[in-house]
């Protein structure tokens, strides 16, 4: 008798801890995930950005690209625009060299994770930001694609701009628990 009751109250404690664990699991699945996912899509965004402007400053300011290395114009005998051309060689050289540099911040702060308030895992709005941070893990998926895309814009009477703009596009995840 005395056995039976002893299995009856383990089955039962055995039977609350699965329950527990499985509250939290699902908790964890429904609440923390999609807050954390979210909060972490913004700084990853945020990071991506500012790696990318300044690696582009970088690597402009340090070559000390202008507009002239990298299009040749041709003008007609009457002194008028005739012909502008990309210097191929030029942007691809200059792409190539804004790709290796963004990639390589991108691996740096991958490494780094990004911090995350153990508030924010509650799910309670209040607490967002709130309690010590917690390192979310990076992992660059993909690779970072750089191009060159020209524009001519009216720039007034019998006037056209013509700018070179630099687009670069990139695919960066995260890795949590369960989720990726």
């Amino acid at each position: 008798m005395k056995k039976k009751k002893r299995r009856t109250k383990l089955t039962a404690i055995v039977c609350c801890f699965t329950l527990l664990f499985l509250s939290i699991f699902v908790y964890y699945l429904q609440v923390v995930c999609p807050i954390v996912v979210s909060v972490s899509k913004d700084k990853i965004r945020s990071l991506a950005t500012f790696s990318i402007s300044e690696s582009i400053g970088r690597v402009i300011t340090e070559k000390e690209i202008s507009y002239d290395q990298l299009v040749k114009i041709s003008y007609s005998s009457q002194n008028e625009v005739e012909l502008i051309e990309v210097d191929s060689v030029e942007v691809n050289l200059l792409m190539s060299e804004i790709t290796k540099l963004v990639q390589k911040s991108f691996d740096d702060f991958s490494k780094k994770g990004i911090s995350v308030a153990l508030g924010t895992f509650t799910g309670i709005p209040f607490l967002y930001g709130v309690g010590p941070q917690i390192t979310v893990q990076l992992v660059p998926v993909g690779a970072v694609k750089a191009s060159i895309e020209g524009a001519f814009v009216s720039a007034g009477i019998n006037q056209t701009l013509h700018s070179l703009n630099c687009v670069v596009s990139a695919t960066v995840g995260m890795v949590l628990p369960i989720k990726t």
